[in-house]
């Protein structure tokens, strides 16, 4: 392949310099007739078309290495404008992509703001209403700063081995408030088995699993269960459920699905950040799901390869 490039870049330099070539031969013809019709000794003409071949070669020499140099820029300029294309390109999907999710989230965010207001106004203060709603803001807010983070992730993980309790048990303590506010029950048992993980990205994930599950079951219950054998992590719940044509597209950026535009509670957001965290853990997440009877998500930690694209 590189001596065809070279071949082919030759052969432009020659076409580029033909006129030069196409001069030194005209002149060499002319001493020739001068040579020949004048009975000069031919030896001096000999002589001298040596001299000026061998200058030539040495011309033709340096220019082709000039030439090459100049191709060679070119093709770094072209490079540099193709990669200063693509970065451009890049950077306005990122904005445009940070523009949309704000714009979406300003609005998501003004729904629990607006309640605690109302219930601020409210002679008789419910606190547990006004908990309920901070919650909510807090948890927009971290989804918010999750989501800035989640182009840098591979720069900030530390795999090593975590014990799944030490994960799931600070979630489900700060999810308390509305297991209590939307009377739901937990089946939970200790698991005591560790996984190869990054702590603070798989508790990320996790977090927005249980999260779904409290925020989409009422009078119901959540589950948390884990198979040793095969390594998986079951999170299922009795709530509202998944409709079967939104379960392809509940990773998808920015997809509520019916039931987060019925509910008004989903931002579109966390289930995008599962897939992109488990992309990079290279976790596997399974869904199940029937309308009015809830869904189960399972989390497979088998296989564990660390992915560095």
């Amino acid at each position: 392949m590189n001596n065809k490039n070279m071949n082919g870049n030759f052969l432009n330099f020659i076409d580029k310099n033909k006129g030069i070539y196409i001069s030194i031969l005209l002149i060499l013809l002319l001493f020739w007739v001068v040579f020949s019709l004048n009975r000069i000794d031919m030896d001096v003409y000999f002589l001298s078309l040596e001299i000026v071949i061998f200058f030539t070669l040495i011309y033709t020499f340096i220019s082709f290495l000039n030439f090459k140099k100049e191709l060679d820029l070119k093709a770094k300029i072209e490079l540099l404008k193709s990669e200063n294309s693509n970065l451009k390109h890049t950077m306005n999907n990122y904005i445009s992509d940070l523009n949309e999710y704000f714009l979406m989230w300003v609005h998501q965010i003004k729904t629990p703001i607006t309640a605690a207001k109302l219930i601020t106004e409210n002679e008789n203060l419910d606190l547990n209403l006004i908990k309920t709603q901070l919650f909510f803001i807090e948890d927009y807010t971290n989804m918010a700063m999750d989501y800035l983070k989640i182009s840098d992730i591979n720069n900030s993980m530390d795999i090593t081995n975590i014990k799944l309790d030490d994960v799931i048990r600070p979630i489900l303590k700060k999810y308390s408030i509305l297991f209590i506010g939307n009377a739901i029950s937990l089946e939970y048992y200790p698991i005591n088995d560790y996984v190869i993980s990054d702590s603070k990205w798989l508790s990320i994930l996790i977090e927005q699993i249980i999260s779904n599950a409290v925020k989409y079951t009422r009078n119901g219950k959540v589950s948390i269960k884990y198979d040793k054998e095969d390594k998986k992590l079951y999170i299922s719940d009795t709530g509202i459920g998944i409709r079967s044509e939104d379960i392809p597209k509940i990773f998808d950026k920015g997809y509520s699905g019916f039931n987060g535009r019925l509910n008004q509670k989903s931002s579109g957001l966390g289930l995008f950040l599962v897939k992109e965290i488990s992309k990079k853990l290279s976790i596997l997440i399974d869904v199940e799901s029937k309308i009015g009877e809830g869904s189960n998500f399972s989390i497979y930690f088998q296989n564990f390869q660390f992915c560095k694209d």
